[in-house]
């Protein structure tokens, strides 16, 4: 059972509605492909929207279906609605079921609107959105929506009215929003046809990107799995990348291990002399940035102070580091190493500061493998608290956005949003560092390679995921979206299973491309469904129309009486029922242009000469 909570619908301890009005609102069920409103699918909400209230509407449409046609419902807390739906609507009282046993559809599922999803746990992201439903296409489910932009008007009148007054009003006002929708229906759905086809073909084309850069045999793998699973397969594993303290912890095991075999030990680690370099260089971006901070603005002799004390910390800290520099590398004792700098422009001294030469002169190069190791895992750590960081600054320009009012809040949210900008720039740095270190240790990039799809950082990459819409991150769709939050990399799928941190890296990056290329797959599927329905939806369009044409003609027919039997009132009937007739006509021959333009879209025809020919 998902175990979404907090939502006002169906819960009955958290009824709305009007003070001192006998109706608090209303249920529409709709059609979530055409937006038309269903006959019978309207019902009046007395206090709430609970369940019980919701049914009738929703069981007076699913009545009019024939029980082995598939149903696909659409409501924003479909992932409790649905649980008990069945056991409500043919429960046995008074009055007789909702929905009579036999008559239940065989083939019902309920799911949560695209949009609306978006606030429900994971489990539901996977059982119950349309993206990863097979046979709805495109659909939304968000079109009943857009009915009630079109009904909020209506409140100030309606409110005043009577019962019966109120409900033949409400009647009218749907009516005509149908009526309109019909009359435009079979040229929207010829757009929107075309313009399923193009974004088909390019999904199809960003699929088999994707693929190209796979192994067959893992490609193989994956198309496999996804046919035996179900879809819990659309969520992410709980994989993490290595960070900086795994990898520290292989080396040190593996120099441990070393130290066994050549009966050497040494009590300076040279991973973890690696390691407290690369946070002393961030110490130095740290105390720049705070002299940049203090010094325009001292604030008085307790910030100045406060500086003073990082800036000795800094300086006693590079003193340590020198001196264990020498022991851990002592062919640099033999290096013109320029020393006496200021501690916050201080060369490291790192591997990854010396040429190649340098390092093969100074005898570097073991301790340099280590420190490509530590810097690539050090790029993945940036790049996690640069994504939390920019999580969180969005998470505080939309709090300052929703809830911050008056100038002392105003003040104190500014302050918090400046402070995480803080660490976006302390991260971006940290990143740039590590990524300069792995270009000048020569560690190869790219799908099997060491770093992975690791690359520079520019500064427009480095934006809240929060600005692009939400809903790329469940339809595979990756264009436009900063590599920070889409870093692919394949490196060991096609391998055996590796162990310890190799192994972690390996399955990080593999549950990575497998998303990648599920979510790819699944959008690419929505929108070939897209087309076929849209297809045969324009088709039956055409139909419809053509039936009820034939049925308002049978009216007139029906109504032609003799003349001496003929009253003012059997004219009117039959003079209504041709005009109707005629309207369907027009209706059914323009649907039947638009389905001839789609299925022959080489040979396009214009809609007036097209018109023409069938009215002759």
């Amino acid at each position: 059972v998902p175990k979404c909570h907090n939502f006002k619908a169906g819960d009955p301890s958290r009824s709305g509605g009007g003070t001192g009005t006998m109706v608090g609102g209303s249920v529409i069920v709709s059609c979530s492909r055409h937006i038309f409103i269903q006959p019978n699918g309207v019902t009046d909400l007395q206090k709430g929207e609970k369940f019980v209230e919701v049914d009738p509407a929703v069981a007076s449409v699913v009545r009019a279906q024939h029980p082995e046609q598939r149903q696909v419902h659409s409501y924003d807390v479909a992932c409790k609605y649905g649980i008990n739906f069945q056991k409500r609507t043919t429960m046995e009282f008074s009055g007789g079921p909702l929905i009579k046993p036999d008559e239940f559809p065989r083939d019902i599922q309920f799911l949560v609107p695209a949009w609306h999803i978006l606030g429900h746990v994971d489990e539901c992201l996977a059982r119950y959105h349309f993206r990863y439903t097979p046979l709805v296409g495109r659909t939304a489910g968000e079109g009943v929506e857009t009915i009630w932009s079109n009904l909020n008007g209506y409140q100030y009148s309606t409110r005043e009215m009577g019962h019966g007054h109120r409900r033949d009003t409400l009647t009218d006002v749907m009516n005509h929003f149908n009526w309109t929708k019909i009359r435009k229906e079979a040229q929207r759905l010829l757009s929107n046809y075309f313009d399923a086809l193009k974004e088909y073909k390019r999904k199809e084309e960003a699929l088999k990107e994707i693929e190209e850069d796979l192994p067959s045999d893992y490609l193989a793998k994956l198309k496999r799995e996804s046919e035996a699973r179900g879809t819990e397969q659309f969520l992410s594993a709980t994989i993490q990348a290595p960070t900086k303290t795994q990898i520290l912890c292989a080396i040190r095991e593996a120099e441990d291990a070393e130290a066994k075999i050549t009966h050497l030990s040494s009590s300076h680690s040279e991973a973890m002399f690696i390691s407290n370099a690369i946070d002393l260089a961030d110490f130095q971006f740290q105390v720049r940035a705070k002299r940049a901070e203090v010094e325009p603005n001292p604030g008085g002799d307790g910030a100045r102070r406060a500086f003073l004390l990082m800036e000795e910390r800094l300086r006693n800290r590079v003193g340590e580091h020198f001196s264990t520099l020498l022991r851990v590398c002592p062919g640099l004792q033999e290096a013109e190493l320029i020393l006496g700098q200021p501690p916050t422009t201080q060369p490291l001294y790192l591997p990854s500061q010396f040429t190649p030469r340098d390092r093969s002169k100074y005898k570097l190069e073991k301790i340099a493998e280590k420190e490509s190791q530590i810097q690539v895992a050090e790029a993945h750590d940036a790049l996690r608290r640069l994504r939390d960081a920019l999580g969180l600054k969005a998470l505080l320009l939309q709090n300052q956005r929703t809830h911050v009012r008056g100038y002392e809040k105003a003040s104190k949210a500014k302050t918090y949003i400046l402070n995480a900008e803080k660490g976006i720039r302390r991260q971006v740095e940290a990143y740039k560092r590590a990524w300069e270190a792995i270009n000048f240790l020569g560690v190869k990039v790219g799908p099997n390679e060491a770093a992975g799809d690791l690359q520079a950082l520019l500064d427009t990459d480095v934006v809240p995921l929060g600005e692009f819409n939400e809903e790329r991150r469940f339809s595979g769709d990756s264009q436009g979206i900063p590599w920070i939050w889409r870093v692919v990399s394949v490196n060991g799928a096609d391998r055996e299973a590796e162990q310890g941190v190799i192994g972690a890296v390996n399955s990080w990056n593999n549950e990575v491309v497998r998303l990648a290329w599920l979510h790819a797959q699944a959008t690419r599927d929505r929108w070939w469904e897209e087309t076929m329905l849209l297809k045969e939806e324009l088709r039956r369009v055409g139909a419809s129309f053509s039936y009820k044409e034939q049925e308002w003609s049978s009216v007139a027919a029906a109504s032609d009486v003799d003349k001496k039997d003929e009253t003012q009132l059997t004219r009117g009937v039959r003079a209504y029922a041709f005009r109707q007739a005629a309207v369907y006509n027009y209706l059914a021959s323009e649907a039947q242009i638009r389905y001839e333009e789609a299925t022959t879209p080489y040979k396009p025809r214009t809609f007036l000469q097209g018109l023409e020919g069938r009215t002759k």
